[in-house]
């Protein structure tokens, strides 16, 4: 089975993403700065630290790179 880090998942799941991660192939770690949304690990895009290094396969984000500054866009990336 393979893992993807869902970044900004707020309260959505996996069948809200694309239709390539929803499949029993692919398990979802869910990230957000909010805990209201119930995420697997709860940080920041500015500091995915809480994420270990090489423990997922693929990384979805979707609509949130308009909530940071211009200049922190190289550091989510």
């Amino acid at each position: 089975m393979k893992t993807f880090l869902h970044v900004g998942c707020g309260p959505k799941r996996k069948e809200n993403t694309t239709r390539g991660f929803n499949t029993p192939e692919w398990n979802e770690v869910r990230f957000d700065i909010d805990e209201k949304a119930r995420p697997d690990i709860v940080g920041t895009m500015l500091d995915m630290s809480g994420v270990e290094s090489g423990s997922v396969d693929a990384v979805f984000s979707s609509h949130n790179i308009e909530h940071i500054y211009p200049h922190e866009v190289p550091v989510a990336l």
